[in-house]
């Protein structure tokens, strides 16, 4: 999908490739690439968020006390959020398709041993490994899919992979459902079935991320010479864009100093925050609804869907008009609208709805602030040390959001519901300074072109012709 772009506009370089071969390239890479990492997301955000679905189940048969449940969902994030950085790192040097394949028999071994946990320490053990393995995934995905695609056809692609997430749920919901009917198969109970199998399920990844994912698109097996030729030239256009990837150190300063990044990172992480309190207690706030822990599990897929199909809808339209900052207000508005409806209303069918209105705009506020932090930020090096810190800041969240949901505020969850509406409400005001930020920078560069007074000097997001997408 074509969208409005930002970048520094380059004088034949995209006349030089055939439209109709490019988009037929495109094709090709997307049934190959896409799936292949909406499929690993899909198993992370899987794998992690099981704990929501047995949850009550852990906290009996592991004879958990007070705030233990909740700490282990905490101190997920306490180690995922060290790991992002040097992951990327480590990836460029061995290969991606190599790195990613060791990481997921990690995080497959300990998903599958979690199946035999005897207490707390065993929690939070498990726990601390998956934030190890995990916190890998999403940063190296990212950088690579940056790596090649074009600026003006990333944000969609990022939509279908982070779109994984909400399916997950969808999935999730209905794979926990079947596998807890499993409860008392050879004596033991179905929570522990259901991080067995998972654990299995995930070990396919390995399989397709090893033999599938080319680690350098310009020798990817499903390509032929033809379009490796223009593999070539579709990345001289993004180094217009994204930059000489050269690594200064000066990039990563102008990263530090932009009070973009900060208006991001801080509307990332309160949106952050909602999503994994959301999406890990989705199935606790259900269960209060008056429904039985099976119930609980297919009532969730509903929930999922909606919200990944209205992501995904978003993600393309906000592509196709080059719009952010409308989108991401409209998907504020109905996620206060949801967790308002979560805290004044005791019906139950229409508290059910409030967790629909959650789902349709969470994930546009997440996934959208990303691509909205990537369009803006040039060189390479500044636009990786940006996303780097955002991604950083938001994961922290998850330490907060293990905190907000605890047992004794059950059933209305008054804590949590509060606390999430209070973040969104943040993030807003966050878009709003980002967008009228992002105005005012683009009547500057405009008056500066205007009166000749441009610094020529000037490279990435600071040059004069480079305008901010809102």
């Amino acid at each position: 999908m074509s969208g409005k772009s930002p970048e520094i506009v380059t004088e034949g370089a995209v006349s030089d490739i055939d439209p109709k071969q490019n988009k037929a390239l495109l094709h090709k890479m997307d049934r190959v690439i896409l799936p292949i990492v909406s499929f690993l997301y899909l198993l992370a955000y899987l794998d992690r968020s099981n704990i929501g679905n047995v949850a009550s189940d852990l906290v009996e048969d592991l004879n958990l006390h007070g705030s233990q449940l909740n700490a282990g969902i905490s101190v997920f994030y306490c180690i995922y959020v060290l790991v992002e950085t040097p992951a990327t790192v480590v990836a460029r040097m061995v290969g991606i398709s190599r790195f990613l394949a060791v990481v997921m028999v990690g995080w497959s071994l300990v998903v599958l041993f979690s199946g035999f946990m005897q207490s707390i320490v065993g929690l939070i053990i498990t726990r601390l490994l998956l934030g190890m393995f995990e916190g890998c995934l999403f940063p190296v995905i990212t950088i690579y899919l940056t790596s090649i695609y074009q600026q003006d056809e990333l944000n969609t692609r990022l939509a279908y992979f982070f779109g994984a997430s909400a399916l997950s749920g969808a999935f999730g919901g209905l794979l926990a459902w079947a596998i807890l009917q499993m409860d008392g198969v050879a004596g033991m109970r179905g929570w522990r079935w259901l991080y067995i199998i998972e654990g299995l399920i995930s070990f396919l990844g390995v399989v397709v991320v090893y033999f599938g994912l080319p680690d350098e698109i310009e020798h990817a097996w499903f390509l032929n010479d033809s379009d490796k030729e223009i593999i070539v030239q579709r990345t001289e256009i993004n180094r217009h864009y994204y930059g000489e990837q050269t690594f200064k150190w000066s990039d990563v300063r102008r990263a530090f100093k932009d009070p973009k990044v900060y208006i991001s990172a801080t509307a990332q992480f309160c949106s952050d925050v909602v999503l994994y309190g959301f999406s890990t207690f989705l199935p606790a706030i259900i269960k209060t609804l008056g429904y039985t822990n099976l119930s609980v599990q297919y009532m969730t897929i509903p929930v999922y869907i909606c919200g990944a199909v209205v992501f995904l809808s978003v993600a393309m339209l906000a592509d196709y008009t080059g719009k952010r900052f409308i989108y991401l207000v409209m998907a504020g508005l109905t996620v206060m609208a949801g967790y308002i409806i979560l805290l004044t209303d005791t019906h139950h069918r229409v508290q059910y709805l409030g967790t629909f209105l959650c789902a349709m705009g969470l994930y546009i506020c997440v996934g959208l602030n990303i691509g909205w932090l990537n369009n803006n930020n040039s060189p390479h090096y500044k636009r990786a040390a940006a996303l780097g810190f955002q991604q950083t800041v938001g994961n922290c969240a998850g330490i907060v959001a293990g905190q907000i949901y605890i047992a004794k505020s059950a059933p209305r969850y008054i804590l949590g519901h509060a606390f999430s509406l209070g973040c969104i409400v943040v993030a807003l005001l966050c878009y709003c300074c980002m967008a009228t930020y992002l105005m005012a920078q683009n009547r500057r560069k405009r008056t500066r072109l205007a009166n000749g007074t441009s610094d020529p000097n000037a490279d990435g997001d600071d040059s004069d012709h480079f305008i901010y997408i809102y």
